[in-house]
């Protein structure tokens, strides 16, 4: 099953990024270096670092959360950072995936998602906290060239979810047959929901649970390996 291990992002700003994610959400921080540090949450761990950062880095991910507890996460989120806004809203209902989401940004901009699938996410009976999170269920990845990068995603594995056509220009949830973890293709330039940001391609690696790698490499190339 597609599951993602250890994910490898990049920051500007590291100093305030650990203490956000040390003092507002309780995190502990591990594997402490000067360039780096890594969460973990549930399943996954992030490492950020600012090995040659270019720019400002940011990203998109969603954290899957108990299927019984999204009321309870978004007071417990309200009360250390402001959650992001779309039409008027701070949350979403999605029919079609039956999961509700919301989304806030962290001191580096990166667009972080708490999901609840309610059909497919354990329960917990555990008071609310970044303890609770179960897993990295969406990591977006920011390409190019979509149609190129799905293809060489099936050698992997991971499909479209719907089996749909690969959008150029929209947005496709890459799966493998299992479907409950997602790679995001995304392409330059596209809006982000819940955000006033449009894409931007940036260094990521991805460690997925079979030890292969891939990501967006720093000349903006696709790999997988």
């Amino acid at each position: 099953t597609l599951k993602f291990k250890k994910v490898l992002l990049q920051t500007n700003d590291l100093e305030v990024m650990k203490d956000f994610y040390k003092n507002n959400l309780g995190c502990t921080l591990e594997n402490e270096h000067v360039e780096s540090f890594e969460v973990t949450f549930g399943y996954t761990t992030i490492e950020f670092n600012n090995r040659n950062v270019k720019g400002k880095p940011f990203y998109h991910f969603a954290f899957d959360i108990p299927s019984n507890q999204f009321s309870e996460a978004k007071e417990w989120v309200l009360k250390r950072v402001a959650l992001s806004i779309e039409d008027g809203k701070d949350d979403v209902y999605f029919e079609n995936i039956k999961a509700h989401s919301l989304y806030f940004e962290d001191p580096a901009g990166n667009i972080v998602e708490f999901i609840s699938r309610t059909e497919d996410n354990p329960t917990s009976e555990t008071p609310f906290s970044i303890n609770n999170i179960i897993q990295m269920s969406e990591m977006s990845l920011v390409v190019e060239d979509k149609i190129t990068v799905a293809e060489e995603l099936k050698k992997a594995g991971i499909v479209d979810r719907n089996e749909d056509e690969i959008d150029p220009v929209g947005l496709n949830f890459m799966s493998d047959k299992n479907g409950s973890v997602f790679l995001l293709l995304v392409a330059p330039n596209r809006r982000w929901y819940f955000s006033q940001k449009d894409a931007v391609m940036f260094p990521v690696t991805i460690t997925l649970e079979n030890d292969v790698k891939l990501g967006i490499d720093e000349n903006n190339q696709f790999f997988l390996i």
